[in-house]
């Protein structure tokens, strides 16, 4: 906090005993190398912010915090020799790039572990910003008073001018003067067991400070001086990391020859042997479980989205040409960038007006947020500088764009860390501009078949598909989200097929049917006559399908299945009517949340809600699921924990047992709409039966504060667990429903979102169906019923069997609905449960399918 002398008061960050710096037993501390201040032998066991400011960094560790407001820095670095805890005993209150205020917790660490394990506990509060401080306490005194200043500095900043703390480093307006002379470089890999921690940093500062030239170090893409020990800090270097080194000035190959003499001494550390693997040559095999058609001129696939289409070749590749560094001269490089900047913000424009119109404003927003970041200064500042300074602008751009996404990434803040993959995305269109790599949409023919190796929900979102027919990628999952979003588009899409098909020449006719997984090359013109009738008599078929929607689906000998729509909106209810949608199985009500920066007021959520149950109307009911955030799927504003696997973290319905306030907002909102409609509540990711008795009462005890009837609660079978464990599960609720895409992820312990192994997470794995049947049996035990809301039951080959399992409702993608009704009239109970059974005793997904293609 300042006075009105200029002066900076830091204040007391931690209770304890206030000594001198000298004292410390580590030089680097004590002869102040990093700077003036203070040591703390602690009697508290939390660390508190000493001023209002931005936390610029932390070291991986947890032990130490560097705070800064104008032109003051701190450090804070909690006990000695403390890096080699790494983080153990140290618990995180606030996060790198967090706006702080004076008192507020930062760190509370273990004060019994670093006095067991390191050198001591004392605690060096350290000014890295050069000013000398002016003690305000005295030394060799207990402190306890967290609003006590613990020393003042000097400061250069006038209160009203000082910069508000903001969320990533500000680039300069008045860039200082570059450097001049001679340049050397060099480069040394880092022998420190724990990297360039605070004592290392020091001492490496103090050799680049002597140096007659400037100094820029370089680890992993990300610089900084030399001669800032907290830059060196944030290059959060580790053992084998190879420092880059960059001298310019009359001394710059002395400069280089001393640094790397230094960081190979150790810098007062003991040195560590890194480890030297030799590079094995990877040697590209054939998986011994690659699908192969052995059919001449076929080539094999699987469903991500259903239909056919005759087509010309296109390949995209995502590899990119090396990036140089080397510089047609400022001027054209800087001309360069600004053009790629500018082509890539038209073709963004491009892509919202497609999306407008068709209707997907929600996904158009998405490319809205890219546009602010291409125009946002702050992100093109450095490679302009970078271009400036005479390197290229695809080398500038490409360092700028993935050092802001990998700070984005680190951080905690779900909402920065989003932003990561919208600057990646962004950083790669403009790249791609530079290298003169076009992304290809611009000048694709009308009736192309696309083929890449995966391709991502955002690209995706952005195919022309008045040009694009058919998409084919090498990787990738039926169950992805990109798979579900080309569905809803009706764009026919296989998945995993074979690699042969990147070695066919763009131009090349195929046959695209990714309804039976496979794709035709350079077929006959009789081939194609034939393929063309398919076509036709599909398109015969879907509309005949559409005339009968509305009748019920009832198999031959008599049984009733209540066929229902997955939907996310307003939108997608009204089409689920049209298309003869006998209710909703699944309301993804986390769209009324994403792309938001705050949450949903309780009002907004029972607006969106009843107007939902209101077109729905009376007679169909509407299954609402609760929030289903997290894993890949993260909340913008609602902070949660960086997880090495958010699919096994805190996810689904552990966010509502987490966050019960958020939960109860959600269920009032809905309850408060009930009349509308025929509303029911269901509950995501139940794996035990203590969260369904939790959450289930947090529901009825809102009821009776409501004052209204109860209304019926299911839950979705979509871990192992709460299979294994249905017959229990089923005594606390109405239904199940069965996820068959997360359920088939956590049985076959395959990502969905895997490159190479999606493929194999199928839904028609025995396993999968046992799982099913095992659910359905002691839900028919209980009295309840059981539906399917995954991707399964939009497959209409596996229609029969899941019914012969016993399931009585379908929930499934809005355009699917007139087929799927139209399958269940076509087949008897009878006959289900036999082809059910033989499903059951499969041995695996293959004899499964075989087993379907039998019945046809």
């Amino acid at each position: 906090m300042r006075d009105q002398t200029n002066t900076f008061s830091i204040l007391l960050p931690m209770k304890g005993l206030v000594q001198p710096i000298t004292e410390l037993p580590d030089p680097v501390f004590a002869e102040k190398m990093m700077g003036d201040g203070v040591a703390i032998d602690p009697l508290d066991t939390v660390l508190y912010a000493p001023f209002a400011g931005k936390i610029t960094q932390i070291h991986p560790s947890h032990h130490a915090v560097t705070i800064q407001q104008g032109d003051v820095e701190l450090l804070m670095h909690i006990g000695l020799d403390t890096v080699a805890l790494k983080g153990r005993g140290f618990e995180l209150k606030a996060q790198e790039g967090d706006s702080v205020q004076a008192g507020q917790p930062l760190i509370q660490f273990d004060a019994d572990v670093i006095a067991r394990e390191c050198v001591s506990v004392q605690s060096a509060i350290v000014i890295t910003s050069g000013q000398e401080i002016n003690i305000a306490v005295p030394y060799n005194s207990a402190q306890t008073d967290l609003s006590q200043p613990l020393f003042t500095v000097a400061s250069g900043n006038d209160p009203a001018d000082a910069p508000a703390p903001s969320t990533r480093p500000s680039a300069s307006t008045d860039a200082p003067a570059k450097p001049s002379g001679p340049k050397a470089t060099g480069a040394v890999q880092i022998p420190n067991a724990t990297g360039l921690h605070a004592r290392p940093a020091a001492r490496l500062a103090v050799v680049a400070r002597e140096a007659d030239a400037d100094v820029t170090l370089t680890v992993n893409g990300n610089s900084c001086s030399g001669a800032s020990v907290t830059g060196i800090m944030s290059l959060k270097t580790k053992l084998g990391d190879t420092l880059e080194i960059e001298a310019v000035g009359a001394g710059a190959e002395k400069a280089v020859a001393d640094i790397v003499a230094a960081v190979k001494s150790g810098l007062g550390e003991e040195i560590s042997e890194i480890p030297t693997a030799p590079k094995a040559e990877v040697v590209k095999e054939t998986p011994l479980l690659q699908v192969k058609s052995g059919e001449e001129g076929v080539l094999l696939g699987f469903t991500a989205s259903p239909g056919r289409a005759i087509g010309k070749l296109v390949k995209h590749s995502k590899a990119l040409p090396e990036v140089t560094r080397e510089s047609m001269g400022a001027a054209e490089e800087r001309a360069a960038f600004k053009a790629s900047v500018k082509a890539s913000m038209e073709d963004l424009q491009n892509v919202i007006a497609r999306l407008n119109a068709n209707g997907q404003e929600e996904l158009a927003e998405v490319f809205n947020a890219h546009i602010q970041l291409l125009a946002d200064p702050e992100l093109s500042e450095k490679p302009l500088a970078d271009i400036a300074s005479g390197q290229s602008a695809a080398w500038s751009w490409k360092l700028a764009y993935e050092a802001q996404a990998e700070t984005l990434a680190k951080m905690d803040d779900p909402l920065l860390a989003g932003r990561a993959t919208d600057v990646r995305d962004v950083g790669l269109r403009v790249l791609k501009k530079l290298m003169g790599v076009d992304e290809g949409n611009e000048i694709l023919e009308e009736g192309t078949v696309l083929l890449q190796e995966d391709i991502t929900p955002s690209e995706i979102v952005a195919l022309d598909l008045t040009k694009i027919v058919g998409l084919c990628t090498t990787h990738g999952g039926a169950s992805s989200h990109a798979a579900i979003i080309a569905r809803s588009n009706n764009l026919p899409y296989l998945v995993n097929v074979e690699e042969d098909m990147m070695d066919l020449e763009d131009g090349t006719v195929l046959l695209l049917d990714a309804k039976r997984g496979k794709v035709k090359v350079a077929p006959s013109d009789e081939e194609q006559a034939a393929f063309n009738q398919k076509i036709a008599d599909a398109v015969k078929l879907a509309e005949e399908y559409q005339r009968d929607a509305h009748k019920p689906a009832v198999t031959t000998d008599g049984v009733r299945i209540e066929i229902a729509a997955n939907i996310g909106s307003l939108e997608d209810a009204e089409k689920a009517v049209a298309a003869g949608a006998e209710g909703v199985g699944l309301l993804r009500s986390e769209f009324l949340y994403l792309e938001r920066l705050t949450e949903p007021t309780e009002e907004e959520q029972a607006e969106k809600v009843g107007s939902i149950l209101e077109v729905m109307g009376k007679d169909r009911p509407v299954i609402i699921r609760t929030l289903d955030v997290g894993g890949d799927k993260p909340l913008p504003y609602l902070p949660m924990p960086q997880e090495e696997n958010p699919f096994l973290g805190v996810r689904g319905i552990r966010i509502g047992i987490e966050r019960p306030s958020i939960l109860r907002r959600q269920v009032r909102a809905i309850l408060s709409q009930a009349n509308k409609g025929h509303a029911r509540i269901m509950f995501p990711m139940i794996a035990a039966l203590d969260e369904l008795v939790a959450v289930k009462a947090l529901v009825r005890e809102e009821q009776a504060n409501l004052g209204i009837e109860n209304v019926e609660i299911g839950i979705m079978i979509e871990v192992p667990s709460a299979a294994l464990m249905a017959d229990k599960l089923a005594e606390e609720v109405d239904f199940f429903s069965i996820g068959t895409n997360d359920l088939t992820q956590y049985v076959m312990a395959i990502d969905r979102g895997h490159p190479g192994l999606a493929s194999r997470a199928d839904a028609l794995h025995p396993a999968v169906l046992r799982m099913i049947d095992m659910t359905v049996k002691a839900a028919d035990k209980a009295g309840k019923w059981v539906g399917v809301c995954g991707g399964l039951a939009s497959q209409v080959e596996a229609v029969s069997v899941l019914i012969g399992l016993g399931v009585k409702e379908l929930s499934v993608s809005v355009p699917a609905l007139p087929e799927v009704k139209h399958k269940v009239r076509s087949v008897s109970m009878e006959e289900s449960k036999k082809l059910a059974e033989a499903a059951l005793d499969c041995a695996d997904t293959s004899d499964v399918k075989e087993l379907l293609k039998s019945q046809k």
